[in-house]
C-alpha cells in the first residue's frame, strides 16, 4: 500500500490528483495533502512517504527547492513533479535536485498512475513520448 504526499497550492488540483490515485489504488493507499513547498518538506520529513507528488510552482518554497530538500533529508522518498509549465529549461536542475519523474498537469489523467508505479519500482518517469519529448532522455 503506497504512502503518497500530494503538494499543490490549488485545492482543486489536489482533489483531482487524489481522485485519479484513489481510482487506481481503490483505497489501498494512504495519502496526505499540503498547500506549499515548506509544508511538503516538513510532512515528508515527518511521514517519510513513498512518493511526493509536487507542483513546481508553489508559495513559500517552490517545487524545485522543496524537491531538493526532500531528496537530501528523505532519500528513500521519490519525488514526482507535476506542472502546467514546460520543464525543459529546468530539466537538468530537476534531475540534480533529485526529482525522479515529471508529469504535465494536462496529462495527469493518463500519466500519473504509470509514473507512480514506475517510481515505486525504482525507475524514473519523465512523461510518455506523445505528451512530453523528454521521455527518451530519462
Amino acid at each position: 500500500m503506497p504512502n503518497i504526499l500530494l503538494a499543490d497550492d490549488k485545492a482543486v488540483a489536489r482533489r483531482t490528483l487524489r481522485l485519479i490515485l484513489t481510482d487506481e489504488f481503490e483505497g489501498g493507499m494512504t495519502y496526505n495533502e499540503v498547500e506549499d513547498g515548506t509544508e511538503a518538506v516538513q510532512k515528508a520529513q515527518e511521514l517519510h512517504p513513498d512518493v511526493v507528488v509536487l507542483d513546481l510552482v508553489m508559495p513559500h518554497l517552490n517545487g524545485l527547492r522543496a524537491a531538493q530538500q526532500i531528496a537530501e533529508t528523505c532519500p528513500e522518498t521519490k519525488v514526482l513533479v507535476i506542472s502546467m509549465y514546460d520543464p525543459k529549461p529546468l530539466f537538468d536542475k530537476l534531475k540534480e535536485a533529485g526529482v525522479r519523474g515529471f508529469v504535465p498537469k494536462s496529462a495527469a489523467g493518463l500519466e500519473l498512475v504509470p509514473a507512480i508505479h514506475a517510481l515505486l519500482e525504482g525507475k524514473t518517469f519523465f512523461g510518455l513520448p506523445t505528451s512530453f519529448p523528454l521521455a527518451e532522455t530519462a
